[in-house]
């Protein structure tokens, strides 16, 4: 069995040493259990499985200080410490050499590692980001503005790199906040394009340092065109989008709709929406920068029995405002994508009076953690 040389001690996969189909099943039994708690009746579907390694496109790493700057993910038994990562073999097999060239350079320029606790130092977080398609890769150095980075120097360390992937992007990212969350005060491109640019099946899609994407491609490419065939669309129907991100889910629908109107609450985001709709030439479809429930509320009753309403919100699910404001919707059909399957019971629960509940399907997003996607398909009795 394949074991990363860092399990014993990292916080960040913690069943590799589970079978991989022992994962799924136990995955699976998840959500039937969750499903029979609800007393909702539905079918549950077949858990849809995933490459195992070096699946994520995107890794968020933090520094630390022992007899020296580390970097990688904080261990599971000591909260404080930062584990110095050599290898992560669910996100990319050029890690290794760019966190040696990063832990090179930082060591040759003596900055100070930030202490999340009285708040000084430089060195925050490392994002890299790596497009499975089309071997791109994107890096992102956070710090605080409490020192200077000698810009060129890093991005000269970066590029000298032989790496699988190219390197297309380097940023530097300021981050004063007290949050030990990555907040982007400030972003300065150093080197290269804005964006990377993915492809999923015919599909192309700009994402930027900051821009929610699903960390899986190469499944992700797999359940867009399972959306699709379930949605039974044709050239007279239409779909409305919500929580739409970059425009992925409404994109690959739009070839099979009369129209699409996606909805997203970041202006950035919904640019870059547009510029994907344009890069796809995509034509029939349409972005709104709203809050999903203030959209619902006022703008809702033009949306009034859209023929696919498609809602794929945050960890946090739906609220009961917004569930409200669906039910007034009356949507013909529902597409409902959750990262959380407890969150999606709930809300499940609270649709179910209008709407029956046509199957559960888990897909497996996240091999040896404990997380995955769900897709449900709900019909307006």
């Amino acid at each position: 069995m394949k074991i990363c040389k860092h399990f014993s001690e990292c916080g960040g996969c913690r069943f590799q040493d589970i079978p991989y189909q022992q994962q799924l099943e136990t995955k699976e039994a998840r959500v039937k259990g969750l499903l029979e708690l609800s007393e909702l009746s539905t079918q549950l579907k077949p858990i849809n499985s995933s490459e195992q390694w070096y699946y994520r496109n995107k890794m968020e790493f933090s520094f630390g200080y022992e007899r020296g700057v580390v970097c990688g993910l904080y261990s599971k038994d000591k909260k404080r410490r930062v584990v110095d990562l050599e290898e992560c073999l669910i996100f990319s097999s050029d890690l290794r050499l760019i966190l040696e060239a990063i832990k090179y350079f930082l060591k040759d320029n003596k900055h100070s590692v930030y202490d999340k606790y009285s708040h000084k130092g430089f060195l925050r977080n490392l994002i890299v980001r790596e497009t499975k398609f089309t071997n791109q890769l994107m890096v992102g150095l956070v710090t605080s503005s409490s020192e200077e980075l000698n810009s060129q120097s890093f991005i000269d360390e970066l590029n000298k790199l032989k790496l699988k992937s190219k390197i297309k992007s380097i940023y530097w990212i300021i981050n004063d906040s007290l949050s030990d969350a990555v907040i982007f005060d400030k972003k300065e491109l150093l080197f290269g394009d804005e964006f990377l640019e993915e492809r999923l099946g015919d599909f192309r899609f700009k994402i930027g340092i900051d821009t929610f994407f699903q960390v899986n491609p190469r499944m992700i490419a797999d359940f867009y065109k399972k959306l699709v065939s379930y949605g039974g669309l044709s050239k007279d129907k239409r779909v409305l989008d919500l929580f739409c991100g970059l425009g992925s889910i409404g994109i690959h629908l739009a070839n099979q709709a009369k129209f699409v109107w996606g909805v997203e609450v970041v202006k950035e985001i919904v640019d870059l929406a547009w510029q994907n709709a344009k890069l796809n030439h995509i034509d029939n479809i349409s972005f709104f920068t709203s809050d999903v429930r203030k959209f619902l509320n006022t703008q809702g009753i033009f949306y009034r029995d859209v023929d696919l309403l498609v809602v794929n919100p945050p960890r946090s699910g739906l609220s009961k405002k917004i569930i409200r404001a669906i039910l007034r919707l009356e949507p013909k059909e529902i597409i409902y994508s959750s990262c959380n399957p407890t969150a999606l019971f709930i809300d499940l629960k609270g649709l179910s009076d209008q709407y029956s509940i046509d199957f559960i399907e888990p897909f497996d997003f996240f091999p040896h953690t404990p997380h995955l996607e769900v897709l449900s398909l709900l019909k307006r009795k």
